[in-house]
């Protein structure tokens, strides 16, 4: 997978700044479901699933959660996440690993922050509250949680929080290294050498390459080509990896485009559904009708009264 390719499925926001690479996240459902599409970055994320019910999909392993627990995504591994349930509170901590070096290289660093940082020592996958360590972390993240959201109000919508006081970083900083001290006193980091996984740098081209490439005539032949694989053997693979056929994970792409066009333009329907890629009307509105219960025009109408 080329660099531009690779860019596009990399998240682009910057977590906290660039002298305090680490952001908190909380976001809460009561009517509204969590969906976090694919994508990656180079920091660790550590996800706090304190209540409902949710599925993720981390690397090719798929997640059903169904209590609470901590959720590790470790740098560059593609995933996303969803609430099956209506009510829901999920807590993220985004950080670069840089950022718990010290200045003077010393055994922690060796032995440590340095694999930590080139991938090969990883968290865990998942950890719930059956184990005896479970309390003891949580009790941690709040306390990186408390520093964050100090003398900030917080709504739960998912905007990013980050902290510019020094003493709030401090405390933040601490408690990560303690985070980890306390997973590596236990053995639950990973110590095994990571190897590129072929297989995921597969998926990345394949999703790279439908999202910049949606609006034209793209058949399965031009995507298993991609990753060098016969047509029926890449369709199952994608299956695995997306939990959805390509084709069905490229049409609901191409709706979801047509949806924000049909909400934020006024563009005629027939040339949105043509610049995302639908050739066919009577397949795009038989598509569109299924993912909303509805007609383009009408959803747009709907849409466009509720802004009003």
């Amino acid at each position: 997978m080329d660099s531009s390719q690779k860019q596009n499925l990399r998240e682009i926001r910057a977590h906290g700044t660039s002298i305090f690479p680490c952001a908190y996240y909380l976001t809460t459902g009561n009517f509204t479901r969590l969906q976090v599409k694919h994508h990656w970055h180079e920091e660790i994320e550590i996800l706090y699933l304190k209540s409902g019910k949710y599925k993720a999909l981390i690397n090719m392993e798929s997640f059903e959660i169904h209590k609470e627990c901590f959720l590790f995504v470790n740098r560059g591994e593609l995933h996303d996440l969803r609430s099956v349930s209506q009510e829901y509170e999920e807590q993220a901590i985004v950080f670069d690993p840089q950022m718990l070096r010290f200045y003077n290289y010393d055994s922690i660093d060796e032995h440590i922050l340095l694999p930590l940082i080139q991938g090969k020592l990883t968290f865990p996958r998942i950890l719930d509250r059956s184990h005896p360590v479970f309390d003891v972390l949580a009790a941690e993240y709040k306390k990186i949680s408390d520093a964050f959201c100090r003398n900030q109000q917080v709504s739960g919508s998912g905007d990013q929080i980050y902290t510019n006081n020094i003493i709030s970083q401090m405390q933040i900083k601490a408690s990560l290294l303690q985070f980890v001290a306390i997973m590596m006193e236990h053995e639950l980091m990973c110590r095994d050498v990571l190897l590129e996984n072929q297989r995921i740098e597969s998926i990345k081209t394949v999703l790279a390459y439908i999202r910049q490439h949606y609006g034209e005539k793209l058949y399965i032949q031009d995507l298993s080509a991609l990753v060098n694989m016969n047509e029926q053997y890449f369709c199952r693979f994608f299956k695995k990896a997306i939990g959805k056929s390509p084709i069905d994970y490229l049409n609901d792409y191409r709706l979801n485009k047509v949806i924000y066009l049909l909400e934020n333009t006024e563009r005629p329907v027939t040339d949105i559904s043509l610049d995302c890629g639908f050739n066919n009307m009577g397949n795009f509105q038989r598509l569109f009708r299924r993912k909303t219960g509805t007609t383009p025009l009408q959803y747009r109408k709907t849409a466009f009264s509720k802004k009003s």
